[in-house]
């Protein structure tokens, strides 16, 4: 027997082979289709923040860590079991020649995940003995050793404009603005700020009353924004896909679709043009326009002597203007994080459907998969990462502060969005300089959690129900409605701090959205563009845009043919910088561009939007029938044929309801409800019915809480005896109050004459 120092030298060259093998086959079947896909797709990189060398850094370690481990394996085990030296080898190409075989077949299928499993694990096998018994297999596997090469120098090429990124200077704003006393004062254009604020799937018509204007009752702080500003209702986004969006608002220029969202490929954009003329507070997702030198900090300065004049005194020293504690920001995802997600990616490269599907989703985003569950799988091009800058520090906003770095953003879901708004409107409403305040945030962006009061529910699992079915969709419109009226909250709080401070007349202030969304039964969200059902265009390419110019005294509302590419220009109109380029959108504050329509883009063509406003108020009125478009916030959660009950004590006059079983998910929920700020309130349930008889069409289920009807579920109408159904359902938050309390589940259908038959179901 040899000693484990003898097998260790019985070949040397052996290992430089077997090492070969291992990079040959690890390449195909994890580092090519892996680099190939991130390398197509740069916003993936744009969304952690990365470029440079930790670019090279990750395809190194794609290309490099998979084969190494294998030989240090190999090694390793031969020293404690020489003996078994041939087998070791042959099991670790085994590994990765199945590995090979199951991307090469991931889109064919015999069975279930178990049986394509043994096939591939077959087929592996097979393709071992040809290894193991001819020779010319085995130089032929390793004349691929050079592949990574290869990749590497692909990848470099695909990803050049994140790892070679352009390189500008910062040119520091020195000069403080004239704040007049009269408010009718002109305001010098080099006085002016920009408070620009981009939401994402923010449709325009669910902001909307059947006549035309915004639902005061139910979004009083769009309702607000319009009454200070001018309301473009006409506007047409130009992309669904946010990478393409938001580049295209920056620049002013018609999207190509495809285009990494980066800085190498969109030079002249917001960011590079205010350089040198406005300090810079800006935060991306999805996107890294701003050149990195330019936005790593908060460059702001400023107090409440300017935010709140009236409750301060300037001739006090706790009022002066300070510096808000300029702050490098974190901007990097971590390695391991992204690694992690880059190994959830190789799973849907390789595993089978079943398997896959047990994995978190990818086409919700571009990282951070499975951190929050419930993000609508429909969802190709979004992320939840941050690439620029978090909020900045301030002394009496530490915390809040950090609570909002890169890794938060990750695991944060929409209540991570909220500091990001607020703290860039705080800065604003300081700031003693003209400066560029810009922030793109996910909301209302799936997932829905938040509730109109500000505190946030649980994320609930994709509805498996076919999305042609009206009360899965209708559910998940509720969700979207009440994560809207969150993100009201947060527009009605900008501009109430806005007018208090004293830079209100010197702001420009710019609320629009990259892009809308569709609820129509059988369409995709987003994410499959049907170019024959223009209903879905207009859900989803119609957003809102509101411009509140400098010293604008009163709102007003055009109808003017506008496209967000045309917001770049206005701004370089209202603070009047040389571009030195031209855009391809027009100046909205000076004249109406001469369009009759619009162009819009998706991955895979192209269309024109020839259609007015009357077509949005068309949408708002069929989502009518579901939820009332006139309604309150209350009247988001009164769906179905009995949603008039929500909100009301329920009393029985029938006798309990004994032939109906129920569960609820989670029913803990109930025994710990916060009333603070984004604290935890069961908002959305779930839960499964067993029907004993054959329930009608206009029966339903009430949730009740405490005696009150606080939700409805419709999926127990048509019922039949011995079917089981889950159910969800929207609840009205405001009736869960802080503490502990009841759930029961009553029935309700209408009667003959008018009047409800209220049950209590037994149990």
């Amino acid at each position: 027997m040899h000693t484990n120092k003898e097998a260790l030298r019985l070949s040397p060259s052996d290992w430089v082979r077997h090492g070969a093998v291992y990079v040959a086959l690890a390449t195909i079947a994890i580092a090519q289709p892996l680099l190939q896909l991130y390398g197509e797709n740069i916003a993936v990189f744009a969304a952690a923040g990365f470029e440079g060398a930790i670019v090279v850094w990750f395809a190194a370690i794609t290309l490099l860590v998979p084969p190494v481990c294998l030989l240090i394996f190999e090694i390793v085990a031969t020293m404690f079991f020489p003996s078994q030296r041939t087998h070791i080898h042959l099991g670790l190409v085994w590994i990765l020649l199945w590995f090979v075989t199951s991307v090469v077949l991931r889109s064919m299928s015999v069975g279930p995940w178990i049986i394509d499993s043994a096939v591939t694990a077959f087929i592996a096998a097979a393709l071992v003995y040809f290894y193991q018994r001819h020779q010319t297999m085995r130089s032929w596997i390793m004349m691929l050793s050079p592949l990574p090469l290869v990749i590497a120098i692909v990848f470099a090429s695909s990803a050049h404009a994140v790892i070679w990124p352009p390189s500008i200077s910062v040119v520091d704003v020195t000069a403080k603005t004239v704040n007049p006393a009269d408010s009718l004062l002109r305001i010098a254009p080099k006085d002016v700020s920009v408070l620009w604020i981009v939401l994402d799937e923010a449709p325009l018509w669910p902001l909307l009353r059947a006549d035309g204007t915004i639902n005061k009752n139910r979004f009083p702080g769009f309702a607000a924004l319009a009454e200070s500003s001018t309301w473009y209702r006409n506007v047409v986004g130009t992309s669904q896909t946010t990478t393409d969006a938001v580049p295209a608002m920056l620049t002013g220029k018609w999207p190509k679709s495809g285009v990494g969202p980066v800085l190498a490929n969109h030079p002249d954009n917001l960011f590079t043009l205010m350089n040198g003329h406005l300090a810079m507070d800006s935060h991306e997702v999805a996107t890294a326009l701003c050149p990195r030198k330019v936005c790593r900090t908060v460059s702001v300065t400023g107090g409440t002597n300017i935010s709140d004049p009236l409750g301060t005194s300037e001739n006090r020293s706790t009022t002066t203007t300070v510096a808000m504690a300029v702050k490098e920001s974190n901007q990097r995802v971590s390695m391991t994080s992204f690694l992690r997600d880059a190994a959830v990616v190789v799973g849907h490269k390789a595993l089978p459907a079943g398997l896959r599907n047990k994995l978190p989703p990818i086409d919700e985003g571009w990282g951070a998969f499975g951190a929050v569950d419930a993000l609508d799988t429909d969802t190709v091009d979004e992320v939840a990462t941050d690439t620029t800058v978090p909020r900045a520090v301030t002394a009496e906003g530490q915390s809040p502060a950090e609570s909002t770095t890169v890794s938060e953003w990750e695991q944060g879901g929409p209540m991570s969005q909220v500091p990001v708004v607020e703290g860039v409107v705080t800065r604003a409403s300081r700031a003693d300089r003209p400066t560029l305040h810009f922030a793109h945030v996910l909301l209302p962006h799936r997932p829905w959690m938040l509730t109109p009061d500000m505190r946030r529910s649980r994320a609930l699992p994709t509805d498996k129900r076919s999305n042609m079915i009206i009360d899965r969709v209708r559910d998940e419109y509720q969700a979207h409605l009440l994560q809207y009226a969150a993100t009201d909250t947060v527009i009605e709080n900008m501009v109430a701090t806005m007018k208090k401070s004293k830079n209100w007349d010197r702001t420009m202030i710019i609320v629009t959205a990259d892009h809308g969304l569709t609820f129509m039964p059988g369409e995709s969200k987003r994410k499959t563009i049907n170019a024959e059902n223009k209903a879905t265009l207009e859900d989803i390419y119609r957003i809102p845009l509101f411009i509140k110019y400098p010293a604008q005294q009163a709102g007003s509302t055009d109808d003017c043919t506008a496209s967000s590419i045309d917001i770049l220009p206005t701004v370089i109109a209202a603070t009047r910088i040389d571009a030195g380029w031209k855009t391809d959108g027009a100046d909205l504050l000076h004249a109406c561009p001469a369009r009759t329509s619009r162009s819009i883009i998706w991955p895979d063509g192209t269309a024109q939007m020839a259609s007015t406003f009357s077509a949005v108020q068309a949408r708002a009125l069929y989502y009518s029938s579901w939820i009332a478009s006139d309604g309150s916030v209350d009247d988001i959660t009164r769906a179905g044929a009995n949603g008039e009950l929500v909100g009301t004590t329920l009393v029985a006059n029938a006798e309990n309801e004994t032939e109906l079983l129920w569960s609820l998910d989670r029913p803990e929920d109930f025994q710990n409800i916060g009333s603070k700020r984004l604290s935890f309130v069961p908002a959305q349930v779930q839960g499964r019915l067993i029907a004993s008889r054959d329930f009608g069409p206009n029966e339903e289920g009430l949730l009740v809480v405490d005696g009150a009807a606080v939700g409805v579920i419709s999926e127990l109408a048509g019922l039949r005896d011995g079917a089981s159904t889950t159910f969800r359902s929207t609840l009205l938050s405001r009736l869960l109050t802080a503490g502990k309390h009841q759930v029961a589940l009553w029935t309700t259908a209408r009667s003959p004459g008018g009047s409800s038959v209220i049950r209590l179901v037994a149990g």
